[in-house]
């Protein structure tokens, strides 16, 4: 199943094979990638692994939210069933930086991996370890940190970091040598060389790599469908300064917790013109710590207030920093809207920044968000209004910029939707590389590479969804999402029949019905499902045991069938038979 579509939860066709794929090799010494997770979704479960013989790299272990039509996930995380039975294989992990979407995954995949060594920068290993602090506290992971120009030797891979810009700190390409040779992958990035140094990218290493010859290039595809170039934090600064001394009232800005580079830059403004800052939202707050602790956020003693403190102040005094900026029911900006926050409520002149990028899918929850705020008196500032956020991925100029430092021989787009690879697609072939160096795969699919050629191949190893559901993992399937979506649709109705063992005639007949309607006449409507059932059993074979599942499977189907008549629902119908 790769996703539930439609009321049924139909599988979704496998793709059709693609032009130039061709049979396996069937050789050991080839090295193959396999995408696991990433490449038929934007911004979810980001997972790659490199086979070189019998030995694995994975990079990433992301996770993906879930999306409407899958009630109750509260996330999904990569089908490893590849690398089931490899686990003594697999030379480690490496986390290009600390975001969901590429970390996770990790605090339940890896112990049932059998806990390879984990390497990322120090941001990301902390990000990694409050995670599973919170998730399962009784794991212990490997977690080694590295940073820009670092080498390594994993088994048969020779691997070499170098820093890249990205909307959080510690963000790492990586350098894969193999017998095959070099792969470069780029996790999450941008070309901004004015960021702060913690998030610059390293210019030099990259040509560096670029002049030793690289065979594939793996790339973002995240921002591939847009033109030019993402703005720099620089430009970014400068209009935040601006909005501070524009702003006679208070300032609410939301943004993403793991933002640490926009984060230091509100913090620093508020600094600079005499304004404290109250920290809203637990992400926010433990993310602010996690940033203090290792030096990318630095802030004075006396700025970040608490509400206590904050009440007592101007509304010019003082800022709000928090989380939401994605319209999330839970998150602090919805619920101060919402009048459900503890003691923050919007004032008339509060200016609200969104510093942020809209996520595909959360469009309508934004509106929503930003209606409520504007009825109560707020005044909204978004990237439609003025340049306050900078996209963490690199936008066509940008992936065309660093296709030319690294100059390889095969482009492999990654980390997006089909539209969105192809679109890298053409940006590669704008360069120079030619069509048939450009290798997209699905979700499962091998790419090979041996003696300097590179395809793809005609093998699919199945990727399902692994749904996270509270403290489940993979017991939520197709079946699941598909009760779950009838429930919130069309409710629910419960059939309670007592049935004397020795003589086969029924007693008390009870139906429930929950969800399903509130008309005037409900107690016609439930008698008329009463004599259903009761002509249903009195119908039934004279073989029928009370317990039967033929005999529940014919209530369900006349009571389905009556109900459908008189309300044209399909509410999910529960027949329990009691022996008296």
């Amino acid at each position: 199943m790769r996703r539930p579509d439609g009321p049924n939860y139909t599988r979704r066709p496998q793709p059709k094979p693609k032009d130039g794929e061709r049979a396996p090799s069937g050789r050991d010494n080839v090295l193959k990638i396999i995408p696991l997770g990433g490449n038929e979704e934007t911004g979810g479960r980001n997972c790659s692994v490199l086979q070189y013989g019998r030995e694995l790299l994975v990079i990433d272990l992301g996770l993906q939210w879930p999306e409407d039509d899958m009630p109750g996930v509260d996330y999904i995380i990569p089908d490893v069933s590849f690398l089931r039975g490899k686990e003594k294989d697999i030379r480690g992990l490496v986390i290009t930086h600390g975001h969901m979407d590429h970390t996770g995954g990790v605090p339940h995949l890896v112990p049932t991996l059998g806990n390879p060594p984990i390497y990322g920068s120090d941001l990301t290993c902390a990000m990694i370890q409050k995670k599973v602090e919170d998730v399962a506290p009784d794991k212990k992971l490997r977690l080694n940190t590295v940073k820009s120009r670092d080498r390594i030797k994993l088994g048969v891979f020779r691997l070499e970091f170098f820093s890249l810009s990205h909307s959080i700190p510690g963000s790492l390409g990586v350098v894969i040598e193999t017998p095959a040779g070099r792969v470069v992958h780029t996790g999450d990035f941008k070309l901004d060389l004015h960021a702060h140094v913690s998030n610059r990218t390293d210019l030099d290493a990259v040509k560096r790599i670029g002049a030793q010859g690289v065979l594939c290039l793996m790339c973002d595809s995240t921002n591939a469908y847009a033109p030019g170039h993402q703005p720099s934090e620089e430009e970014i600064d400068r209009n935040i300064q601006g909005m501070f001394t524009q702003t006679p009232g208070r300032i609410i800005i939301a943004t993403f917790s793991s933002l640490l580079s926009r984060v230091q830059q509100i913090l620093s403004a508020a600094e600079k013109y005499n304004r404290k800052v109250l920290v809203e939202g637990f992400s926010m707050r433990t993310n602010i710590e996690i940033g203090k602790q290792l030096g990318y956020i630095r802030v004075k003693p006396t700025t970040i207030i608490p509400w206590e403190e904050a009440k007592k102040l101007p509304p010019n005094r003082y800022l709000v920093l928090c989380t939401g900026a994605q319209g999330e029911d839970n998150a602090v900006l919805m619920r101060i809207a919402n009048h459900e926050h503890k003691y923050l409520r919007i004032e008339r002149g509060d200016l609200v920044v969104f510093s942020s990028s809209v996520i595909p899918g959360n469009e309508r929850s934004i509106s929503r968000l930003k209606d409520g705020l504007l009825r109560e008196g707020a005044t909204i500032i978004d990237t439609k209004v003025l340049d306050i956020h900078a996209g963490g991925h690199a936008k066509q100029e940008d992936i065309a910029d660093f296709i030319r430092l690294i100059r390889p021989k095969y482009f492999m787009p990654i980390e997006g939707n089909y539209t969105s690879l192809l679109e890298n697609k053409k940006i590669a072939m704008r360069t120079g590389i030619p069509e048939k160096n450009t290798l997209i795969a699905d979700n499962g699919q091998v790419v090979e590479f041996q003696n300097g050629q590179g395809y793809v191949t005609n093998v699919r190893h199945p990727i399902e969804y692994v749904f996270v559901d509270g403290l489940g993992i993979g017991d939520v399937n197709a079946l699941v999402l598909r009760d779950r979506k009838q429930l919130a649709g069309d409710g629910m109705i419960i059939v309670v029949a007592q049935i004397n063992s020795r003589t086969g005639k029924h007693g008390k007949i009870d139906v429930i019905s929950r969800g399903l309607t509130h008309m005037k006449e409900q107690g016609r409507f439930i008698s008329g499902m009463v004599a259903v059932v009761k002509k249903s059993l009195a119908d039934k074979e004279p073989r029928m045991k009370p317990q039967d599942k033929d005999l529940r499977d014919k209530i369900r189907r006349e009571l389905e069938k009556f109900v459908f008549h008189k309300t044209h629902r399909q509410p999910m119908v529960v027949p329990i038979i009691i022996e008296a």
